[in-house]
């Protein structure tokens, strides 16, 4: 009688599992049956500056030069932040997303950044507070 109870339980994770991988694999066969939007492979802009950045067209390729000074040298966390910071504010995160320590490449949007910088270069100011 023992031994019913193991086969019923292990009958019910199978299930359970099959279950879970054929509503998974309806769901990406959904996601991979929407249509691409076309990105406009002919021409990268690029950028060192916010207002530059606002300057580049929407959905294009978009390619944020960072500039690397002594600070970011000596505290790599901080330049590790201005490339975080440049993805968060000019990326479509709905395409691929290339980055290295001094840039970003990925497709431009506008939508997520609602006025220019004050500071026409604040890709490549510093982001250290004083201490004092």
């Amino acid at each position: 009688m023992k031994y019913v109870g193991y086969i019923t339980t292990f009958v019910a994770a199978v299930a359970a599992a099959v279950g879970l991988s054929v509503f998974s694999m309806g769901v990406m066969a959904e996601q991979q049956e929407q249509p691409k939007k076309s990105v406009d492979q002919g021409s990268v802009c690029v950028a060192t500056s916010d207002e530059q950045a606002l300057g580049c067209p929407e959905g294009g390729i978009f390619l944020a030069r960072l500039v690397v000074n002594e600070s970011d040298l000596q505290n790599p966390l901080l330049l590790e932040n201005r490339v975080l910071n440049t993805m968060a504010l000019f990326c479509d995160t709905n395409f691929e997303i290339q980055h290295t320590r001094t840039g970003v490449l990925c497709v431009l949007t506008h939508e997520r950044v609602g006025t220019p910088a004050e500071d026409a270069n604040a890709i490549e100011a510093e982001s250290v507070e004083d201490d004092t």
